[in-house]
């Protein structure tokens, strides 16, 4: 296939070519339509020409988070080139895969040029230019995508069986005491007072946590018990941010310091620690598509505390 030009470039050849020869006669293909506004729950238009005089067609994007490796097919539906800035020359498709926002654009008939949107789950409108263009002339068309609907989650399941698992332990709390009486005096300390349970969703797939959209779903996960994963009633949000989740232990326990002393007290927690991963399932309400989200959900839950005291001698 021919190299296309930045048909950008075209845009300004007509006041240049038509300055240079009066006598040239080209006919006007350039369609009436330069925006257009789709739907993003699957909606497609067609954008009807004035000729078929034109035979090259690009597609920009300027989104920083779109990342698309497009597909150009010929008249017969071979894969024909891959790339950021496509361009078909002649009759074609061009197709946009993306995770976030799926699009084709067709050219079956000369003088006419076929939108189909698959969906768009970003949050906001997507914007992409169209130009069509000759040797003599150019056309660009604005086209707007609409967020389509939110998916509605079906369920989210867990690997129980194969898991990664620790038990951890952290230093939160390191301090000097002195005791100058020449009696015991007892330290009183809350252990878990500023401690919690931290959930954490993660995944590689930049759709996981933009396809529910509106109010961030509650779903159940798994815990540890006697160092086997199940399903034990468990709560957490389905987000990309990690949860301190409430812990309401309220032990307090007490330290004793020996006459005329000084101790430095540190306070560890132990952890039980595991990662598995999780597959979620959500279904688009209005076209009934089905999309599963794979990722690793993270727990860190604080099971046991353990004190140390070293003597400091002055």
């Amino acid at each position: 296939m021919k190299k296309c030009i930045d048909l950008m470039v075209y845009l300004l050849i007509p006041l240049v070519f038509y300055s240079c020869n009066g006598d040239v006669f080209v006919d006007d293909f350039r369609s009436s339509d330069s925006e257009l506004a789709l739907d993003g729950n699957g909606d497609a238009a067609i954008i009807q020409f004035a000729s078929s005089n034109w035979d090259l067609l690009e597609v920009h994007t300027y989104d920083s988070s779109f990342s698309c490796q497009y597909k150009v097919y010929d008249a017969d539906n071979n894969l024909i080139a891959k790339e950021q800035i496509p361009c078909l020359k002649g009759l074609g498709k061009i197709v946009c895969d993306e995770n976030l926002t799926d699009f084709i654009i067709e050219r079956s008939n000369p003088k006419e040029l076929k939108i189909i949107v698959g969906e768009n789950i970003r949050p906001a409108h997507f914007h992409l230019i169209l130009i069509a263009g000759n040797e003599y002339e150019a056309q660009e068309i604005s086209v707007n995508i609409s967020p389509s609907d939110r998916y509605v989650l079906d369920r989210i399941t867990y690997s129980l069986n194969g898991y990664s698992y620790a038990q951890k332990i952290e230093m939160v709390q390191s301090f000097v005491q002195n005791n100058g009486w020449d009696i015991d005096f007892s330290y009183s300390l809350k252990p878990y007072e500023n401690v919690n349970y931290k959930v954490a969703f993660k995944s590689y797939k930049p759709e996981a946590f933009q396809l529910l959209g509106g109010d961030i779903p509650t779903v159940e996960i798994p815990s540890i018990e006697n160092e086997e994963l199940a399903m034990h009633g468990k709560q957490a949000q389905y987000t990309s941010t990690q949860q301190m989740l409430p812990f309401p232990n309220t032990e307090q326990i007490e330290i004793p310091i020996p006459p005329f002393s000084t101790q430095r007290i540190s306070l560890l927690i132990v952890y039980e620690w595991f990662e598995t991963e999780y597959t979620l399932y959500a279904t688009h309400p209005k076209t009934g598509k089905q999309r599963i989200i794979t990722g690793m959900l993270e727990s860190k839950m604080p099971v046991n505390h353990k004190v140390t005291r070293e003597n400091i001698h002055k």
